[in-house]
């Protein structure tokens, strides 16, 4: 498994989207987090309509 964590882009309205960025979290001065260089994927969510289990996939890389 590769170390990662999630990151949350947009106003927290509708259009707001969740990526994976691979690598531990590095401070930026002026942005909060440091994404340069870093591998960002677009997160992909399943769910079962029988017990509403939830299973995400980091597919598509950006």
């Amino acid at each position: 498994m590769d170390e990662g964590f999630l990151l949350e882009r947009g106003d927290g309205g509708l259009l707001s989207s969740t990526t994976w960025v691979a690598g531990a979290p590095e401070k930026a001065f002026l942005s909060g987090l440091r994404l340069s260089g870093k591998a960002i994927y677009t997160i992909k969510t399943f769910r079962c309509i029988e017990c509403g289990y939830l299973d995400s996939y980091a597919l598509t890389r950006q």
